[in-house]
Protein backbone atom coordinates (compact mmCIF):
# COMPACT_ATOMS: atom_id res chain seq x y z
CA UNK A 1 0.00 0.00 0.00
CA UNK A 2 0.97 3.62 -0.84
CA UNK A 3 0.26 6.01 1.82
CA UNK A 4 -0.89 9.15 0.88
CA UNK A 5 -0.44 12.13 3.19
CA UNK A 6 -4.30 12.63 3.80
CA UNK A 7 -4.16 9.27 5.64
CA UNK A 8 -1.42 10.26 7.46
CA UNK A 9 -3.12 13.50 8.62
CA UNK A 10 -6.30 11.69 9.48
CA UNK A 11 -3.74 8.76 11.20
CA UNK A 12 -2.33 11.93 13.52
CA UNK A 13 -5.55 13.14 14.00
CA UNK A 14 -6.88 9.94 15.44
CA UNK A 15 -9.18 9.71 12.87
CA UNK A 16 -11.03 5.90 14.36
CA UNK A 17 -11.46 5.17 10.42
CA UNK A 18 -7.32 5.53 9.42
CA UNK A 19 -6.59 3.92 12.95
CA UNK A 20 -8.54 0.66 11.36
CA UNK A 21 -7.41 0.54 8.26
CA UNK A 22 -3.80 0.67 9.46
CA UNK A 23 -4.81 -2.25 11.81
CA UNK A 24 -6.51 -4.14 8.89
CA UNK A 25 -2.90 -3.76 7.10
CA UNK A 26 -0.76 -4.48 9.53
CA UNK A 27 -3.23 -7.71 10.39
CA UNK A 28 -2.70 -8.67 6.92
CA UNK A 29 0.52 -8.33 6.91
CA UNK A 30 0.71 -5.64 4.18
CA UNK A 31 3.42 -3.45 3.61
CA UNK A 32 2.80 0.13 3.64
CA UNK A 33 4.79 2.16 1.50
CA UNK A 34 6.21 6.14 2.25
CA UNK A 35 6.81 7.98 -0.75
CA UNK A 36 9.45 10.92 0.20
CA UNK A 37 7.41 13.41 -1.25
CA UNK A 38 4.69 12.97 1.33
CA UNK A 39 7.31 13.33 4.02
CA UNK A 40 7.46 16.56 2.45
CA UNK A 41 3.78 16.96 2.44
CA UNK A 42 3.51 16.39 6.04
CA UNK A 43 5.81 18.38 7.19
CA UNK A 44 4.65 21.32 5.46
CA UNK A 45 0.95 20.62 6.46
CA UNK A 46 1.82 20.18 10.41
CA UNK A 47 4.16 23.71 9.99
CA UNK A 48 0.88 25.26 8.18
CA UNK A 49 -2.10 24.05 9.98
CA UNK A 50 -0.05 25.00 13.16
CA UNK A 51 -0.90 22.31 14.83
CA UNK A 52 0.13 21.59 18.19
CA UNK A 53 2.10 18.07 16.75
CA UNK A 54 5.61 18.45 17.52
CA UNK A 55 8.50 18.19 14.70
CA UNK A 56 9.15 14.75 17.07
CA UNK A 57 6.31 13.95 17.09
CA UNK A 58 6.44 13.72 13.13
CA UNK A 59 9.57 12.47 12.96
CA UNK A 60 8.47 9.27 15.24
CA UNK A 61 5.33 8.43 13.48
CA UNK A 62 6.75 8.32 10.39
CA UNK A 63 9.72 6.19 11.04
CA UNK A 64 8.28 2.97 10.83
CA UNK A 65 7.33 3.38 7.53
CA UNK A 66 9.99 1.96 4.57
CA UNK A 67 10.69 4.85 2.07
CA UNK A 68 10.35 5.23 -1.23
CA UNK A 69 12.51 7.82 -3.57
CA UNK A 70 12.04 9.88 -6.54
CA UNK A 71 14.66 8.18 -9.12
CA UNK A 72 14.41 8.28 -12.68
CA UNK A 73 11.96 5.67 -13.34
CA UNK A 74 9.34 7.39 -11.02
CA UNK A 75 10.40 11.14 -12.69
CA UNK A 76 9.11 9.41 -15.85
CA UNK A 77 6.32 7.38 -15.02
CA UNK A 78 5.07 9.98 -13.10
CA UNK A 79 5.72 12.57 -15.94
CA UNK A 80 3.72 10.26 -18.36
CA UNK A 81 0.71 9.58 -15.91
CA UNK A 82 0.35 13.40 -15.57
CA UNK A 83 0.51 13.71 -19.47
CA UNK A 84 -2.01 11.28 -20.16
CA UNK A 85 -4.39 12.63 -17.73
CA UNK A 86 -4.31 15.96 -19.21
CA UNK A 87 -4.50 14.99 -22.20
CA UNK A 88 -7.79 12.87 -21.40
CA UNK A 89 -9.24 16.11 -19.72
CA UNK A 90 -8.62 17.96 -22.97
CA UNK A 91 -5.92 20.63 -20.65
CA UNK A 92 -4.38 20.48 -17.30
CA UNK A 93 -6.07 19.02 -14.61
CA UNK A 94 -4.73 20.79 -11.74
CA UNK A 95 -3.01 17.71 -10.20
CA UNK A 96 0.50 18.38 -8.51
CA UNK A 97 3.80 17.22 -9.29
CA UNK A 98 3.66 15.81 -6.10
CA UNK A 99 0.38 13.17 -6.55
CA UNK A 100 2.31 12.50 -9.61
CA UNK A 101 4.84 10.85 -8.17
CA UNK A 102 2.94 9.03 -5.39
CA UNK A 103 0.80 7.45 -8.02
CA UNK A 104 4.22 6.54 -10.61
CA UNK A 105 4.88 4.75 -7.47
CA UNK A 106 1.64 2.93 -7.56
CA UNK A 107 2.25 2.32 -10.96
CA UNK A 108 5.28 0.83 -10.36
CA UNK A 109 5.18 -0.96 -7.55
CA UNK A 110 1.46 -2.53 -9.05
CA UNK A 111 -0.29 -1.43 -5.53
CA UNK A 112 -3.20 1.17 -4.33
CA UNK A 113 -3.01 4.35 -2.65
CA UNK A 114 -3.95 4.49 0.85
CA UNK A 115 -5.93 8.27 0.68
CA UNK A 116 -9.20 9.60 0.96
CA UNK A 117 -7.68 12.19 -2.07
CA UNK A 118 -9.32 10.05 -4.47
CA UNK A 119 -10.25 11.75 -7.50
CA UNK A 120 -6.98 12.82 -8.54
CA UNK A 121 -5.46 9.41 -7.94
CA UNK A 122 -8.43 7.86 -10.05
CA UNK A 123 -7.51 11.07 -12.33
CA UNK A 124 -3.75 9.67 -12.56
CA UNK A 125 -5.11 5.89 -13.42
CA UNK A 126 -3.81 4.04 -10.73
CA UNK A 127 -5.87 1.76 -7.99
CA UNK A 128 -7.45 3.64 -5.46
CA UNK A 129 -8.18 2.14 -1.48
CA UNK A 130 -9.68 4.20 0.90
CA UNK A 131 -10.70 4.02 4.58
Amino acid sequence: MILDSSYLFDLMAEDPDAFEKGSELVERGEMQWLPVPVVAETYYGVTTARSDTTEAEVRNRLLGYPRIDIDEEVARTAGELLAAADDEAGAPTGIGSNDAYIAAMAEILDDAVLTDNVDDFETLGVPVETY
